[in-house]
């Protein structure tokens, strides 16, 4: 008898040994910040190599990445020209701000670097896709999801990652399958979408500051164009589109402005823009100067707004994201003081639908001159700027990195105050409440602007009846498992 029990322990424990790792023996985190400190150390590395040829501004790259995955990496430090001093980092011979070499010589330069960067970036990768296939053998799938976004830093077309993420193809670009869905749905609004009707006659606006406006016209929209035919048409299709994109997601119908029609207004150079400033809109002075600094501004007559680009698709996105935003203020009986990142975040989510674009930057100025860009380390994003792909790189990062904005402190953020991590995390909470409540959303959305950060707090908690802590956490996750 115990002669077959010990058989039986044995075959146990043979068993045991057997069975796949379970998802309560693997500890991702754990794992995770050992491949990141290892990781670390190649960048800072390579780092190094750069910048003995003088190409500080490679070097620079390797090292921010460095300490974003290891804050307090001695190499990446040592290699910015910092020393330790009292526990902190402070500089001693800083990394000089400009490259060392140009032209023909940084070609040369950068020709050795950039063979050792590809022979890293394939240990890098091979590092990532061991930590995700463990995750994947002990069953934890979702370890296995997040871990393969550091595998897609280095290799962004590997399969097996792209799989996991469950992402698919829209063109060239690898998107969450709701985005592709969306996207699609914008191209067939597109193509469906109103030229309107050809206006004839002079503009009068257009005589004052010199110009000939193409114009096309329809119950809800305007467009001038200083440009000839046919580029008004398309600009009021795309107009149509995001009126008509705009109203599914609100689920509102009838007349967008209250009756109103509004105009879009494309020029082409800063002195058709000045003019209007000045000889239509009559501004002077103090308020003449900050408008000039912009690249649009607001009319009462015609009710409406004017843009300066050289660009087709640059103007469609400001023109058709601002008249976006007037649409929602109609859908909430007018009430216009609304958060700046329910703006910011509902007319990043219609033009991404309907153009692909996320162009306008309403966060870039938080007082004249001033720019965002004031963290110490410099993120380097891959994704193309003016894309909702690029918004959702940066939501991504700044989850995993620790530098997301607590969600209570977004929708106290005004206008001025805005930055792009605020801008990103704007665009993503509202594919997310679209993608998970649409229901909620849509009431949400037309339940008319609060000034106070306490109101807009418990309007979010009665819309979608749960705390702000339980919103944020159930986005964040969405974000990990999604982007």
């Amino acid at each position: 008898m115990k002669r077959a029990t010990s058989v039986l322990m044995i075959l146990g424990l043979l068993l045991v040994c057997s069975v796949p790792g379970r998802a309560g023996d693997f500890d991702y985190e754990k794992e995770r910040g050992k491949l990141w400190e290892w990781l670390a150390d190649k960048h800072a590395d390579l780092g190094d190599k750069y910048r003995l040829v003088q190409i500080y501004s490679l070097a620079r790259k390797q090292y921010d990445r460095a300490r974003e995955l290891e804050p307090d990496n001695k190499k990446a430090w040592k290699g910015l020209g910092y020393k330790r001093k009292d526990d902190k980092w402070v500089p001693d011979e800083p990394l000089p701000a400009e490259d060392g070499v140009s032209g023909k010589e940084y070609i040369e330069a950068r020709k050795k670097p950039d063979e050792e960067k590809l022979k890293v970036w394939e240990k890098c990768a091979d590092r990532c896709r061991k930590l995700m296939e463990s995750a994947a053998k002990a069953g934890d799938d979702r370890a296995a999801k997040i871990a393969a976004v550091d595998l897609l830093y280095y290799v962004p077309d590997d399969a097996d990652a792209r799989k996991l993420r469950g992402h698919v193809k829209d063109g060239d670009t690898w998107v969450p399958p709701f985005a592709k869905k969306w996207r699609d749905e914008g191209h067939k609004i597109v193509e469906g979408a109103s030229f309107g009707e050809e206006t004839e006659g002079k503009d009068p606006q257009a005589d004052l500051i010199g110009a000939n406006f193409d114009r096309r016209s329809s119950a809800n929209v305007m467009v001038r164009a200083v440009q000839a035919p046919p580029r008004a048409k398309f600009l009021h299709r795309n107009a149509d589109a995001c009126i008509q994109r705009a109203q599914a997601l609100l689920g509102t119908e009838g007349a967008p402005f209250g009756g109103r029609q509004y105009t879009l207004t494309h020029l082409q150079t800063r002195d058709e823009y000045v003019a209007m400033l000045e000889k239509v809109l009559k501004l002077t002075g103090d308020d003449l100067d900050f408008a000039k600094k912009l690249n649009g501004h607001g009319q009462k007559d015609p009710y409406g707004y004017f843009v300066c680009s050289p660009l087709d698709s640059a103007a469609d996105d400001m023109l058709c994201n601002t008249l976006v935003l007037s649409l929602l203020a109609y859908a909430q009986d007018g009430i216009r003081d609304r958060a700046p990142w329910v703006d910011t975040g509902f007319g990043y989510l219609v033009t991404s639908e309907v153009l692909g674009t996320t162009m306008v930057q309403r966060y870039t100025m938080k007082e004249i001159g001033a720019t965002t860009a004031d963290d110490k380390v410099i993120p380097e994003f891959t994704k193309k700027s003016g894309t909702p792909d690029l918004l959702r790189e940066v939501a991504v990062y700044n989850i995993r990195f620790g530098h997301d904005i607590p969600l209570s402190m977004l929708v106290a953020t005004e206008i001025n105050d805005m930055q792009q991590a605020h801008a990103a995390k704007s665009f993503s909470f509202m594919e997310f409440i679209y993608d998970q409540h649409p229901e909620q959303a849509k009431a949400w959305l037309k339940s008319g602007g609060k000034k106070k950060a306490a109101e807009r707090v418990e309007a979010l908690e009665t819309a979608f009846g749960k705390k702000l802590n339980e919103i944020e956490d159930e986005w964040r996750e969405w974000v990990l498992m999604n982007y």
